[in-house]
């Protein structure tokens, strides 16, 4: 049976979302990568990590071998890093 009706096709989920939502998230991370990337070691590691990777900072302190305590403060520091970036480049 084929359906005729387009209420058929509105009710069926899309799972990866449209083309341009594809687009623009894919766009979004490369732009945090960017950013993250010019960042100074060891903010830079830690931004990678935790907003390109999706890693919590313990999973970074676990990794790196560092403190839980220190991975917060210098990720804390990077966001601030990555909002003036953000800001100067408009």
């Amino acid at each position: 049976m084929i359906p005729a009706e387009d209420s058929y096709f509105t009710g069926i989920a899309d799972k990866e979302g449209s083309p341009e939502a594809q687009y623009l998230l894919a766009e979004s991370s490369l732009k945090v990568q960017n950013l993250c990337g010019q960042l100074k070691s060891p903010y830079r590691e830690i931004a990678t990590e935790h907003f390109c990777h999706e890693l919590s900072p313990k999973e970074i302190a676990d990794k790196t071998g560092k403190n839980l305590k220190t991975i917060q403060t210098q990720l804390y520091r990077a966001k601030g890093m990555l909002k003036k970036l953000v800001e100067r480049s408009g």
